[in-house]
């Protein structure tokens, strides 16, 4: 098989002035290894690798594997663990890389299918319009099974000091903002069925704020008592039972099995959607339009696409059969050896690739192809794709196929320094810097035209919510030639996991035990306990505090 290499393509044209409009492209669980390799790209993923062609690509380690927890890092340039962690998106940062740009004149606009980008996150923040098409009943359940339970039991445990009002104010802001967002959003992108489900969970969500004023504990009850993935149906019940709660109960506990046999194993592909998964084709024909109908303003769009992310989904089940058109090709370079990933992953990016070229052809026709800085790139990568070893739980979910992905530039106005890491801070700072647009003085991102970092930290609470102060928290520190994976169990930091990036690439021999590398456990160790000394300082004080209340 012939391994991917990383190839920065032809050098990238000369640009006499800063580009006048920025397109950023997020295409959700793009993995590195997709564009590294140019053969590959050119015949698999050929509009991609024109936008390369026009610039670079560069490999970025994402700060963390999952959408909730890395989306904040780019948005905002700061850590996922950063101003109470990624639970509320960028609500409580101090700027957003959009909030920047409108602020030095440029005209937004957010288009995306990720339900992340939803209520009480703040990722709206600057932009002129935002359309985004958010199945909300999959933002409910993730806020209830990520968040808003793990808040009512610390509330109903006698040892913490949750406050009541904090938990049902959070809640109720949230509610609040899925009906404003539901009723008052631009629904342009969204599809007939997507347009139903939301009104009724609009609906649902005013008696649910009814009752969580008269009663919160009602409220607080079903949190505890009822499956996250059907709490959308029976928003507004005060004490829902009976035949109906035991039929859904029955058929969300075969469908949580399902998934997980279906995870399990490699025989059946295909899953069926907790959500109404909206593909890039009902969404390119609006981004043109926007791209067309801004050609005298200076604009910037942040595009994000969930196909790729969702290659798995069997609940457009037309689209999935048209996929089957690029399988011959991806069987060619399957026998070729430029992929050794899964057909469904490659297919949908073929797909997203194929109206990438809608994009570019728009461009062009409306002559701002050479003014308009591209950024292609993924959020994180996608173990499904392909993996040398088993599944493991989302924290500890670190390795090369999880959170390697590609900065694709085009129409900058300078060549990268070639040297330093990127992370997915970098990847904005990057295109800030590009834009000529001064980062905000809270921004933690390097630009690849100013070095990068010498390493760099991956972090997140794992499964549930982002609770700094007594939740394990799992690190990875990535350097050019090792990569260790780390807990933080109250003060106490493990190292469990060292990899020898360039001896072993793929990541399958842990030599945390061997004594010969413990200097670099040492090296990586004090990178991350300097990089992250806010986090570890909190941690101390929080262990100082629980053993002067044990003595007294």
């Amino acid at each position: 098989m012939t391994e991917p290499r990383d190839d920065t393509g032809p050098a990238a044209p000369a640009v006499d002035a800063t580009p006048n409009n920025g397109l950023f492209l997020l295409i959700d669980a793009l993995r590195f290894d997709t564009v590294s390799n140019v053969p590959a790209r050119e015949f698999m993923f050929p509009n991609l690798a024109r936008i390369i062609e026009r610039g670079f690509v560069r490999k970025v380690v994402a700060n963390a594997q999952s959408t909730q927890f890395v989306t904040p890092a780019i948005f905002s340039q700061t850590y996922p663990l950063d101003h109470g962690g990624y639970d509320n998106g960028i609500r409580q940062r101090p700027q957003s890389f959009a909030e920047t740009l409108q602020q030095a004149g440029f005209r937004t606009h957010l288009l995306a299918s990720c339900n992340q980008l939803g209520a009480a996150t703040g990722y709206g923040r600057g932009f002129s319009s935002v359309r985004t098409t958010s199945d909300f009943r999959l933002l409910l359940e993730q806020r209830v099974g990520r968040t808003v339970q793990f808040q009512v039991k610390a509330l109903r445990n006698a040892d913490t000091n949750t406050d009541l009002e904090q938990v049902k104010s959070d809640f109720a802001l949230f509610l609040v903002d899925l009906v404003e967002m539901i009723e008052h959003h631009d629904k342009s992108l969204w599809p007939t069925k997507l347009m139903r489900i939301n009104s009724r969970v609009a609906d649902g969500c005013k008696a649910e704020l009814e009752l969580l004023e008269r009663d919160p504990d009602a409220v607080f009850d079903k949190v505890l008592g009822i499956a996250p993935g059907i709490y959308w149906r029976f928003l507004g019940e005060r004490d829902p039972g009976g035949l109906r709660l035991f039929r859904y109960r029955a058929v969300e506990s075969v469908k949580w099995r399902t998934r997980r046999w279906i995870a399990s194993q490699t025989l059946w592909p295909f899953l069926a959607m907790s959500h109404f998964p909206v593909i890039f084709g009902d969404i390119i024909a609006p981004l043109c339009r926007v791209v067309e109908e801004n050609r005298n303003d200076r604009w910037f769009i942040y595009m994000h696409m969930m196909d790729v992310h969702d290659c798995r989904s069997i609940s457009r089940p037309v689209h999935l059969l048209g996929r089957l058109r690029y399988l011959p090709r991806w069987i060619v370079a399957r026998v070729r050896g430029q992929t050794r990933r899964r057909w469904l992953y490659d297919t949908a990016l073929m797909y997203v690739d194929g109206l990438l070229g809608r994009i570019l052809t728009t461009l062009e026709r409306t002559g701002q192809l050479d003014d308009t800085l591209i950024l292609a790139t993924g959020d994180h990568g996608l173990y499904y794709a392909e993996s040398p070893r088993k599944k493991s739980s989302i924290g500890s979910r670190t390795h090369y196929e999880d959170i390697e992905v590609p900065l694709i530039l085009a129409n900058a106005k300078s060549d990268p320094v070639d040297s330093g890491m990127t992370d997915s801070m970098g990847m904005t700072a990057t295109f800030l810097d590009s834009l000529g647009v001064p980062g905000h003085e809270s921004f933690k991102g390097v630009s690849v035209f100013r070095g990068g970092k010498p390493a760099i930290v991956s972090e997140s609470c794992g499964s549930g919510n982002a609770d700094i102060l007594h939740r394990t928290i799992y690190f990875t520190v990535t350097s050019p030639t090792h990569k260790i994976m780390a807990t933080l169990d109250g003060d106490r930091l493990s190292v469990e996991q060292l990899y020898d990036k360039q001896a072993d690439p793929r990541e399958q021999h842990n030599i945390v035990e061997d004594p010969t590398q413990q200097s670099a456990i040492e090296h990586l160790t004090e990178y991350l306990r300097a990089e992250r000394a806010e986090i570890f300082a909190l941690r101390e004080a929080q262990a100082a505090k629980s053993s002067a209340r044990e003595v007294a």
